[in-house]
């Protein structure tokens, strides 16, 4: 599935479990932790991709104060499965301040 943004091909990142996708946040929309589904990075080719945010990835975003222009890094560890029997997605994140002050990483 493709879509322009910015007059730039966007795709977007399926990630499998090991995958890790990093780049600089591009989205400009005030809404990034509440309503906005996706977040645009711009890899070192480039390209631009959308990212899917689950409610780990946005609250994890929020939590490190992520900005257009950080530089983030997202990585997809698998489907893994609570006490409880529920499944979930794992994710690692971090971020690169745009202001070189960076931010520690975190797991779900």
């Amino acid at each position: 599935m493709t879509e322009n943004h910015s007059t730039k091909k966007v795709t977007y990142w399926q990630p499998s479990a090991g995958d890790i996708i990093a780049g600089v946040i591009q989205s400009d929309d005030d809404s990034l932790y509440d309503e906005q589904q996706t977040m645009m990075l711009q890899e070192a080719s480039g390209e631009v991709v959308g990212v899917d945010l689950n409610r780990y990835l946005r609250h994890s975003l929020k939590q490190h104060n992520a900005a257009v222009g950080d530089f983030v890094t997202v990585t997809f560890h698998g489907k893994e499965q609570k006490n409880s029997g529920r499944s979930f997605n794992r994710y690692t994140l971090s971020v690169d301040k745009a202001a070189d002050s960076a931010s520690s990483s975190d797991d779900e």
